[in-house]
């Protein structure tokens, strides 16, 4: 009878543990509520605006992790959120607010308020290999 209370106690200690990693972890929002419908997150995209450095590539991630890096310049991670039907994040103490467009699965625009040109990325493709450098 004792060995039952003992298994007992120790089936409820784990299911208490499983249950505060949830809580700390909590599951990110519904893509519906996103900008073009969160087709855009999760994915790797890689710019083809003409102007930027070769190589850049953007990760939203579920979490509301914003992976930033290129090829030739040193990656940034930060944290990414919706305004309406923007998203928003900072570079550097800059806040950063976009518009955000799918013309199609593979296809990402960004309009940056108060930048004219959009920019545009495609998602990439696996394996990626950044290009070779300028000389």
């Amino acid at each position: 009878m004792k060995a039952i209370g003992v298994l007992l106690a120790l089936c409820l200690t784990a299911c208490g543990g499983a249950h505060q990693d949830t809580a700390a972890n909590p599951a990110p929002a519904a893509t519906d509520d996103l900008p073009a419908h969160g087709g855009f997150v999760g994915r790797a995209w890689v710019s083809t605006t003409p102007g930027r450095p070769l190589g850049t590539m953007l990760m939203f991630l579920p979490d509301r992790t914003l992976l930033m890096d290129s090829c030739f310049e040193p990656y940034r991670i930060s944290e990414w959120g919706v305004a309406g039907d923007h998203i928003r994040w900072r570079e550097d103490s800059i806040p950063i607010e976009a518009e955000v467009s799918m013309p199609t699965k593979d296809e990402l625009t960004l309009r940056i308020v108060g930048q004219e040109q959009p920019q545009i990325f495609i998602a990439a493709s696996v394996p990626y290999v950044c290009p070779d450098m300028p000389k």
